[in-house]
Parts: C-alpha cells; structure tokens; sequence
C-alpha cells in the first residue's frame, strides 16, 4: 500500500472514538464489578488496532460497547463523531465463536441481516455471491448448515454475515483462535487482503502478540482489570505484509515493547526515542492471568 493510499484510508469514514469510558456488570450481591477504567482512544477510520492485554482485561467488552451492545457507566463512545448508542449497522461484530444458527443454511445465515432489513430476494442473491468471494468462500458449501462445515468455514461464513450491511467498523474478538497455528496465519494474511478490498476500520481483540503484530498498524495494551490503556504502540511494518516479515528485527522489537507492557519479567523495559523507558505493569491476579 502507497503512503498516499495509507493516508486517504486514515481520513476515510469509520472514525471510532473512546473517551472517558468506564464500564461495571453488576454481581449477584448487587456490587458493582468495574471492568474498564478511564479508556481513551483513537482510531482512524480504515485503520486496523489489535487489543491485548491479560484474561479479564475487559477486551471484549470493549469491543461489546463500541458495537452498542453494552452502555458504559461514564464518558462516551462515537463512531464518526456522532454516540454510539444502541447497535448501529455501520457496524459488524464477529464474535470468537460464529454464533451461526444452526437451522439456516450458510447462505441464509450470510443474508440475514439483508433479510431482515428487507432486501428482496434477487437483491440478496447477488449480494451473497459477492460476500462469498469477499471473504473466499467456495459457492459449492453455501447450501449447508453449519453442522456441514468445518471450523473454517464456519468463521468464514459468520465475517460474511458481518459484512453484509457493508459496515464501516468491523470487530473481531479472537475469530481465529480455535484454528491450528497454520491455519490461524493463513486466515490472517487473508483478512488483510480482506482489508484491502473491504477498506473497513478493523479492531481486534487477539492474545497472539504475533498476529498482532502481522496484521494491524497499532497494538493497544490494557492493563489488568480494570482495563486501562498502558500502552498504543505503532507497527512500523509496510504493507502488504507476509509471514516472513515476523523475522524481521523490528518485529523482535515490537514483540519486546508488547511484552514488558503486559508484565513480563524477562522483556525488560523500552526505551523510546526520546530516552524514556516503558516500563513493565504490574503482574495480573492469578485468576485473570493468560
């Protein structure tokens, strides 16, 4: 990607928004349980951000709250500079599971959401065939259900389903996770080539500081519960990128920075440009640990 096309895409629509943002679920004693603290964040639209950070950090629910599935309890999120206040369909969520329906075909489960807002029929048809090679779904599967396919397939289905409505955000909480290591790169390398042809703000919630790294243009640590921003580091990787370019110094680098933020002992500290050294956070609690 040329740096003009790099620049127009951080202009594009897609601007996502966090100030201030604080979030609690309420326990059964009727406590308040705080899960994200103070979050403050910026991604331009068409850019890719991984979230990373310690089991329990509040990294999925931070991607709930942009979707307008959860309210926070304080500050704001806005897409575009207007609230995000309930489910909007400039946004697609995929969860780490495909949370497919199970009596629905792959075709129909991919033109649901068209169902529902009330494309017609022929209208939905074309729309499928052109999500299918989108995401690089053989045509043939499209009749079965979800029981048919394999565990790829079936996350390929459900990023169809959440790019059907053409959104400006699309948000992955670990979509690959339950695939093999090969598998697993071999789907990242084609979500940025997804990227490319979608030209959607992509937010990643990953525990792999190696897909992260590969795929988006900053890694944002949080912090053990409750989830604050430790650290927004930049991947100075151009693109388009290959496996191969995990073996490059500055991946190592990266890789180091990531790691002191989350806590590891034997990444030692950062230092910055300009002589200041990140240091490492505070191990989490055991029960919240990777």
């Amino acid at each position: 990607m040329t740096v003009a096309v790099a620049q127009a895409r951080t202009r594009a629509l897609g601007a996502v928004r966090l100030r201030g943002l604080d979030f609690a679920f309420s326990t059964r004693s009727g406590a308040r349980l705080p899960v994200l603290d103070g979050v403050d964040l910026e991604i331009g639209g068409g850019g890719i951000v991984a979230l990373i950070g310690p089991n329990g950090c509040g990294k999925s629910t931070l991607l709930r709250v942009i979707a307008g599935l959860l309210a926070p309890a304080a500050g704001e999120a806005m897409l575009d500079g207007t609230p995000i206040a309930g489910p909007d369909p400039r946004i697609g969520l995929v969860f780490q599971e495909p949370r497919l329906l199970p009596w629905r075909s792959a075709a129909d489960n991919i033109t649901y959401p068209l169902e529902l807002a009330g494309w017609p029929t022929a209208r939905r048809v074309e729309r499928l065939a052109a999500l299918a090679g989108l995401v690089g779904l053989d045509p043939a599967v499209t009749a079965s259900r979800p029981s048919e396919l394999s565990g790829g397939t079936r996350q390929r289905v459900a990023l169809a389903r959440a790019l059907a409505m053409e959104p400006q955000v699309l948000l992955l909480d670990e979509p690959f996770s339950a695939l093999d290591a090969l598998t697993r790169e071999r789907f990242d390398l084609e979500l940025l080539r997804l990227w490319e042809r979608a030209a959607t703000t992509i937010v990643m919630v990953t525990h792999s500081i190696p897909e992260a790294i590969l795929v988006a243009d900053r890694v944002v640590v949080l912090s053990p519960r409750p989830g604050r921003v430790v650290a927004d580091i930049a991947v100075d990787l151009p693109r388009p990128r290959t496996i191969a370019d995990l073996d490059q110094a500055m991946v190592s680098r990266t890789s180091r920075e990531i790691r002191a933020h989350l806590g590891d002992p034997d990444a030692g500290g950062e230092a910055e440009p300009g002589g200041r050294v990140h240091q490492p956070i505070e191990r989490p609690p055991a029960e919240f640990a990777s």
